[in-house]
């Protein structure tokens, strides 16, 4: 039973951590909804600190799960049952009551900042939605019937909102450039090149992430039915992971993972993502990625991974991981053949774009954000936003030290995968330890926006579904 005990207390860990990470994140990407000023550059360093303490705890549960790995898990006895349901009711409580207060959050943020002119409709569906969380506190439903609920309360405020917050470059961060260059392709032109919002700017994405718009963009609807596909896509890939590892004796552990996602997606700061940026695309793809491959399901994995890394440079932070678990459970030559699989996935989505428009795709998809020198130096010398932003690189750019920031962040990258390696390269370790390579990455990185911390967060909903037995 020794083992059984020790999942039992890593369990926990691993929610505690998951809800500590979506309310930080929560907190600092919409300080305007909870009254809560603006980031000091003390408070902004504070807040990595954190997060940094953060990834310290996913690290406790990579190698608590690694230290209970060999020896598996232990069937609940009877009398253990009765005690993990009334656990997995206070649980669902808890969530259920983080979820009533996401909500109230997000109706505040829609009818005082976004969109006040939807009030008066608003208040009655922001009250039936606050009762129905209500009513689930004193008389908890079957999982199924909240996800439903927050899955449908979360889209209608995603679409609500559409009509009153604008696809513009004052209020729709990069998605005007993305209109733009989908423009450009319908009209036979290379999307890879300068637009004036009215700033001159690049294309400042690789292909997947802003041709996933391009389906809503030629029916003429709103892109941003884009992303609320790929947060639905994310909860869904969470529950077939759910459903791929769910054991047979026992309670449903998932569950609390699950629910997680639900509360995330009622959040007010998940709401602005999704009506201004682009960011979910690469968030679904990495859902899939982390899912895929510890459902088994390796050859999709491969496609996945791909698609992540013809969709953002980000993807240089989890391949390495994926790769070493597939590693771990397919040897060698297969690992090499789902490897060249995804490179050419990435090609075939790159290249044509590439050979296009190669010094301006090179320049915009790539340099722009990447290289200091560009729109990280020019951001930086128009009002030292960097110090304003939750991460540490605000203090190098301020004594002339950014140069360091990036072998720094490969220097860290490198640590964390050797230590996965070391560790066995399991499937239980896969999530967590890429949350906290994530963290680590981006309280370093030169350019910090607060939703580039998000994919730690998805890599979290995963490491909470999970932390189950290896098959």
């Amino acid at each position: 039973m020794k083992s059984a005990h020790v999942r039992l207390s890593i369990r926990p860990l691993t929610y505690a951590l998951a809800a500590g990470l979506g309310l930080v994140l929560d907190l600092s990407g919409a300080l305007h909804v909870y009254s809560l000023g603006t980031l000091s550059q003390l408070l902004a360093a504070a807040t990595a600190l954190l997060l940094v303490g953060i990834a310290a705890g996913w690290l406790l549960v990579a190698r608590r799960a690694s230290a209970t790995y060999a020896a598996g898990l232990a069937q609940p006895t009877s009398d253990d049952r009765p005690a993990s349901h009334d656990n997995a009711r206070i649980t669902q409580r808890l969530l259920t009551l983080l979820m009533l207060l996401a909500w109230l959050a997000t109706t505040r943020d829609l009818t005082v900042f976004l969109a006040p002119a939807l009030a008066p409709l608003w208040v009655i569906l922001a009250g039936a939605g606050a009762l129905l969380f209500a009513l689930a506190l004193v008389r908890p439903p079957a999982v199924g019937w909240l996800l439903l609920g927050a899955a449908l309360l979360g889209s209608v405020a995603r679409v609500a909102s559409f009509a009153y917050v604008p696809i513009e470059p004052a209020r729709g961060d990069m998605l005007p450039l993305v209109q733009q260059a989908l423009g450009n392709l319908l009209a036979g032109r290379s999307p890879y090149t300068r637009y004036f919002m009215p700033w001159e700017l690049p294309l400042t994405y690789l292909p997947v992430t802003w041709l996933a718009y391009l389906p809503p963009y030629a029916l003429g609807l709103d892109i941003r039915l884009t992303n609320l596909l790929a947060e639905l896509l994310i909860g869904a890939a969470l529950s077939w992971l759910a459903v791929a590892r769910h054991e047979p004796h026992g309670s449903r552990r998932d569950e609390p993972g699950r629910l997680l996602w639900a509360w995330i997606f009622l959040q007010p700061t998940s709401l602005n993502w999704s009506l201004s940026t682009t960011a979910p695309v690469l968030w679904a793809l990495l859902a899939l990625t982390l899912a895929l491959t510890l459902g088994g399901r390796l050859r999709s994995a491969a496609i996945a991974l791909g698609l992540c890394a013809a969709a953002s440079p980000l993807a240089v932070v989890v391949a390495p991981f994926v790769l070493l678990r597939w590693l771990r459970v397919a040897g060698w030559r297969r690992t090499m053949l789902l490897g060249c699989g995804a490179g050419l996935v990435a090609l075939a989505f790159v290249l044509p774009f590439l050979i296009w428009s190669p010094q301006e795709f090179l320049f915009g998809g790539l340099r722009w954000f990447n290289d200091n020198e560009l729109f990280p130096r020019l951001r930086w010398d128009l009002d030292q936003t960097w110090a304003r932003m939750v991460g540490f690189s605000g203090i190098f750019w301020r004594h002339g030290l950014v140069g360091i920031l990036k072998p720094l962040q490969a220097l860290l990258l490198a640590g964390l995968i050797g230590l996965y390696w070391r560790w066995g390269a399991s499937g239980e370790r896969l999530a967590p330890i890429v949350v906290a390579a994530f963290l680590l990455f981006m309280v370093f990185n030169p350019v910090l926006w607060p939703y580039l911390y998000n994919p730690a967060l998805i890599a979290a909903l995963v490491a909470a579904i999970a932390i189950q037995a290896e098959r």
